[in-house]
C-alpha cells in the first residue's frame, strides 16, 4: 500500500502544472488535490503502523520525534528550494521538477525492501 500510494502522489502533482485559467484548469486542480489526498490517506496510516510495529517500545518516542523533526525540516527546505526554482524557472517548471522528484521517490520505494516487508 505504501508503494502504491507513493506511485499515486506524482500523478496528482502532475495535474497541477497542466492547469490553466480556464474552467478546465480549476477542474484539473481539484482533481490534483483529490488524487494527492487519496494518496496521503492511503499512505500515512499504513506507513506509521509499519514504523511502530518494527520499532521497539523503548524507542517509540524517539522514532516519532525524529520522523516529525525530519518531516518538518524537509518542509522548510522544500519551500525554500521550490521558491527559488519557481523564481528562476517559473511556476510550471518548478512543479515539473517536483513531479520528477516524486517519480524518483516512487521508483526508489518500488525497488526498496519496503515492498517486500511483512509483519
Amino acid at each position: 500500500m505504501i508503494v502504491a500510494a507513493r506511485r499515486l502522489t506524482p500523478v496528482g502533482y502532475a495535474l497541477a502544472p497542466l492547469a490553466t485559467w480556464a474552467t478546465t484548469g480549476l477542474a484539473l486542480l481539484c482533481a490534483a488535490q483529490s488524487v494527492f489526498f487519496l494518496s496521503a490517506i492511503l499512505d500515512a496510516p499504513v506507513e506509521m503502523g509499519y514504523r511502530q510495529s518494527v520499532t521497539p517500545d523503548r524507542l517509540m518516542g524517539r522514532m516519532n520525534a525524529t520522523m516529525r523533526s525530519v518531516n518538518r525540516a524537509m518542509i522548510v527546505f522544500g519551500a525554500l528550494v521550490g521558491g527559488v526554482l519557481a523564481d528562476l524557472l517559473g511556476n510550471r517548471s518548478a512543479l515539473w521538477i517536483s513531479v520528477t522528484g516524486l517519480v524518483a521517490t516512487a521508483t526508489g520505494m518500488t525497488f526498496s525492501a519496503v515492498r517486500r516487508a511483512r509483519l
